[in-house]
């Protein structure tokens, strides 16, 4: 039976043993798990119908300037021109009324044709803005899948060879080199089941997640074995032991709030090294290649006696 106290030391010694190279593999799957880019849209798309509002405000505006120059020239030839008849001022009041009420009919049509407008470059930007997230989507997607994945496994592969001798960067690209359609396979099937298992309230999803943890170790010392085997292999080795697992992350909670309060520094040159090792050591305590203190002193104890 292992102990946390034991893998984390054991993970400690071979994360200082080989410093610089676990740095530099842990910064990579960091910066290629968790950076992603992020894509700015269009600010001014609505500037156009903007302006087309602020150009019919200023021809209301001109309208109605015209207007008190139309009634300040009439009201001047009303006081000039004293020999005329109250028949014809009825007329141009009449004329103007029928002006006016034509010209807020025209205005209202040229309202609803903006309104128009505006709907339909609405839709237009909500289906463009469909059509980009689908394909970022893809594109994240094939990213995760055939570029993610495998130099994930690569980068567990470097931390598990690094606990039995001082390991080489080059073991970041194990997956491309050896059988890469099989580990892309089974590990795509792996982040399909957990985010399935994840729609049922998240919790399965947690639960699943600690039962395939094993897969890319496996992978990486077997590129060769089938989806299945991966799998069950997997599931028999956490088999009771997902909880020590999950306080095992809970240990290095500690860790990764310091690291916040040094803008991630630590977590650069120390933390996230130091768990990726730790995860392989976890991974060789589990299969029995490393056996835990307690099992050293009483084999010791036997031999003895």
């Amino acid at each position: 039976m292992w102990s946390r106290k034991d893998v984390k030391r054991k993970g400690k010694e071979r994360f200082k043993a080989n410093y610089w190279m676990c740095v530099v593999v842990a910064l990579i799957l960091t910066v290629l798990a968790g950076g992603t880019g992020a894509f700015s849209g269009g600010r001014g798309a609505s500037t156009g119908f903007q302006r087309s509002q602020e150009v019919v405000q200023d021809g209301k505006k001109h309208t109605s300037i015209s207007d008190t120059l139309k009634k300040g020239v009439i009201g001047e030839g009303n006081t000039s021109d004293s020999s005329k008849d109250t028949g014809k001022s009825d007329n141009s009041v009449n004329n103007r009324s029928g002006s006016t009420s034509s010209s807020s009919v025209n205005s209202t049509e040229k309202s609803d044709d903006n309104n128009g407008i505006s709907k339909g470059a609405l839709l237009a930007i909500l289906g463009i803005a469909g059509i980009v997230g689908l394909i970022l989507t893809a594109i994240a997607i094939v990213w995760d899948v055939f570029l993610v994945n495998p130099l994930e496994m690569g980068g567990n592969t470097f931390f598990l060879k690094n606990h039995s001798t001082d390991s080489k960067i080059g073991n970041i690209l194990f997956a491309f080199e050896n059988n890469y359609k099989n580990i892309v396979k089974i590990l795509f099937f792996r982040d399909l089941y957990l985010v399935l298992w994840t729609f049922l309230f998240i919790i399965p999803g947690i639960i699943k997640g600690y039962e395939y943890r094993m897969i890319p170790y496996l992978l990486a010392e077997n590129p060769n074995m089938t989806k299945e085997e991966a799998f069950a292999e997997s599931k028999r080795m956490m088999t009771g032991q997902k909880w020590n697992a999950f306080v095992l992350d809970l240990s290095f909670m500690g860790w990764i709030l310091l690291s916040i309060f040094t803008c991630g520094i630590l977590s650069i040159f120390y933390v996230n090294p130091y768990i990726y090792s730790t995860n392989a050591a976890l991974y060789l305590a589990l299969k029995g290649d490393e056996p835990n203190e307690e099992e050293v002193f009483y084999q010791k104890e036997i031999v003895s006696q």
